[in-house]
């Protein structure tokens, strides 16, 4: 009975003690201009619709010791966004609904760092965002991840003022929190930003995009997968431009046996093309498949697999 009766003591005694966790978390700053860490000014806690938002979010630690680990090239961060909701009765709490979620991936100097940069929506030609070489996010469909869909996601909240919790996790856990609110009769303005943003990130993507260098040079092969691929429907449908450079990317063939039999049943290499557009642009074509297939102990004519997705690239960048 005294073993039961000092549980439920310590019980008490912790239930009544401040939250400790929420101690090691860090802050998240706003503002509606870009924030210099070395000397943060203009902050704001209260913004209206169609302002631009940054953040800045300040750790514990570093990223690295957040990821417990030294070696780590580049790491994931994910980025929240949740707005409050009050409750519907007077005895529940507030709860928070997830508007937004994105991954930014952290590389270089970034991870031996206790902050970083947020922009939530940011001016195109003025974020940390798209185009760095130590922030990425990534695309997926027509959209890129991060600000982009941050924007759409305020373009969906109604007439009032909305309060917006800020989190970002590493390691799956929170390492830094922060909260704004936003109040307008009209949040559709976010829309366009959105489009704006998603624009900036490609046009950013483009001038930096690159070609890549051959893992294999074998001139006859070349000419042979030029031949079959502007045979492919999938040429005269999608690519359809004029072929300009093409590389094999794969060291070798690569064989593809029966799982069961472990018999041969082709073999399949990978190259990338740059084909000139008829608007005069030039796109790049990547990871396109080629297969021969193995029949009677001879691998037999080179046909086309399949292709990956493709990204523009200025024209001089194809070399």
């Amino acid at each position: 009975m005294r073993v039961i009766t000092a549980f439920l003591l310590l019980v008490l005694f912790l239930s009544s003690q401040p939250n400790t966790i929420a101690q090691d978390i860090g802050e998240i700053i706003f503002s509606k201009q870009m924030i210099d860490p070395g000397s943060p000014a203009n902050l704001e806690t209260k913004f209206e619709a169609g302002d631009h938002i940054y953040a800045f979010a300040s750790f514990p630690k570093t990223i690295a010791d957040l990821l417990k680990s030294k070696t780590v090239k580049k790491a994931e961060v994910e980025i929240f966004l949740y707005e409050l909701k009050p409750p519907l009765y007077d005895y529940q709490q507030p709860s928070e609904m997830q508007l937004e979620f994105s991954s930014m991936w952290v590389s270089g100097s970034l991870l031996g760092h206790n902050r970083l940069p947020v922009d939530i929506v940011p001016i195109p030609d003025k974020t940390t965002a798209y185009g760095g070489k130590e922030i990425e996010y990534k695309k997926f469909g027509a959209n890129y991840y991060g600000p982009v869909l941050f924007a759409k996601a305020l373009a969906t909240l109604g007439p009032g003022e909305h309060k917006i919790i800020v989190k970002v996790n590493i390691h799956y856990a929170v390492a830094a929190a922060g909260s704004f609110t936003i109040s307008g009769n009209d949040f559709s303005v976010y829309e366009a930003m959105a489009e704006n943003l998603n624009e900036g990130a490609g046009n950013i993507a483009t001038q930096s995009a690159e070609f890549p260098k051959a893992a294999l040079t074998d001139k006859a092969l070349e000419a042979e997968m030029i031949k079959v691929l502007k045979a492919s429907n999938t040429y005269k449908e999608r690519i359809k431009g004029e072929v300009i450079k093409l590389v094999i990317v794969d060291p070798d063939w690569t064989i593809r046996r029966n799982e069961l039999t472990g018999i041969i049943l082709d073999r399949y290499i990978r190259a990338t093309v740059a084909v000139k557009n008829a608007d005069g642009t030039c796109t790049v074509w990547q990871l396109i498949t080629f297969q021969q297939d193995y029949v009677s102990n001879v691998f037999r004519q080179t046909k086309f697999s399949g292709v990956g997705d493709p990204y523009k690239i200025p024209c001089e960048n194809v070399k």
